[in-house]
């Protein structure tokens, strides 16, 4: 978490410290924002009334897009763009680094946006209009976090900065522990009406290790939340620089992106093989909720407003990125339509498909080879 640097100068930016020792509550957020994001999508958001009325795909892309927004208001808190003027304002850049890490890359998904894109063009038979819904939400995304980047500057500005960040900081950690009491009054209640019935698309099939039913399923989808949070940001802080050192292009959150994405195709892989690997709660969880995760939707929006600002090459690499971001989730987003309509066959063609079936068949005549040595 960061912290703040009191200045005599209200206008005087923050610094940033990092590897800051953390107490225990602050450790709590790490756990407590991914929870909470996912009872958001993975409850609030599947009611049957809201996913009936507009469907899911907008669903998501509202979370998207929103996301985005909030991942540029909170960013400004973190940075020092925006300077607290008030405890709440304080409040909002003492947590704005968990924000961002745990809770916003819980709440969007860069994998679920190409899997749903897959889904919507199979019940539609338009590889384009999945298509279009990539590109629309990723543009839509980069101009929502300019506004949320806007929004936070217009906060920081609208009232005069008279005290230095001691005078209002204990308030300001008032306020976030009272808001930690709110969360996870939030999560209960979202587990209450879970188990009321609330939401569609339950599962209620075999049970594989776990039993099928609704607390235990959103219980896991939070505990894969949390690892595929930590996961994806690990990969794009940590281990992708330590190999790609000299890009100008932010490489981290693109490989993590394009990875996880891939992973997240997993459930979809194995009900190939076996349809039912659809009722495992232990996959499902990984392949939506840690893959989810794990693939950082806001933080790429982010990136590509950095890249705008940066300089005059800016609109250049944020171009870049995009295009780059969009020629990966259309690969991925190709091999998920193929999957797609090999799960679903009757709804489309005969001829579609036929690339994902080619190679599951090398696949399993090599797996049959290696049998037969084995027996041999």
């Amino acid at each position: 978490m960061m912290i703040a640097i009191p200045v005599l100068d209200g206008h005087a930016k923050y610094t940033k410290k990092s590897h800051i020792y953390r107490t225990p509550a602050q450790r709590i957020w790490v756990v407590l924002l991914p929870a909470a994001a996912t009872c958001t999508t993975d409850v609030w958001f599947q009611t049957a009334i809201l996913s009936s009325a507009i469907g899911y795909d907008f669903v998501l892309a509202i979370a998207n897009v929103s996301g985005a927004f909030l991942d540029g208001f909170f960013a400004e808190w973190e940075s020092g763009g925006a300077v607290p003027n008030g405890s709440i304002t304080e409040a909002f850049h003492l947590i704005s680094e968990d924000m961002r890490a745990s809770f916003l890359s819980t709440y969007t998904s860069w994998a679920g946006m190409v899997g749903v894109a897959a889904s919507v063009a199979h019940s539609r038979s338009s590889f384009l209009i999945g298509l279009g819904y990539i590109i629309v939400s990723i543009l839509c995304a980069f101009v929502a976090v300019q506004l949320g980047s806007d929004f936070a500057k217009y906060l920081a500005s609208s009232a005069p900065i008279t005290h230095t960040s001691y005078q209002f900081a204990k308030k300001a950690h008032t306020l976030l522990h009272q808001f930690m009491m709110l969360w996870i009054l939030y999560i209960m209640v979202s587990y209450i009406f879970l188990n009321k019935g609330g939401t569609q698309d339950l599962i209620e099939g075999k049970q594989l290790l776990i039993a099928s039913t609704p607390w235990n399923q959103l219980s896991l989808s939070i505990i894969f939340a949390v690892l595929g949070a930590y996961a994806g940001n690990k990969v794009a802080d940590d281990i992708t620089p330590k190999f790609i050192e000299s890009s100008v292009l932010p490489m981290g959150t693109l490989i993590c992106n394009a990875f996880f994405g891939l992973l997240g195709l997993s459930l979809n892989c194995m009900r190939l093989s076996d349809e039912s690997w659809e009722d495992s709660l232990v996959l499902r969880a990984f392949a939506l909720n840690f893959c989810g995760a794990a693939s950082l939707f806001a933080r790429h929006a982010s990136d590509n407003r950095n890249l705008y600002g940066k300089n005059k090459d800016g609109l250049r690499l944020a171009g870049i990125n995009i295009t780059a971001n969009i020629l990966f989730a259309t690969l991925l987003y190709w091999v998920a339509l193929e999957m797609e309509i090999l799960l679903n066959p009757e709804a489309t063609n005969k001829k579609s498909g036929r690339v994902v079936r080619k190679l599951l068949k090398i696949l399993e005549r090599q797996r049959e080879g290696q049998n037969a040595l084995t027996a041999g």
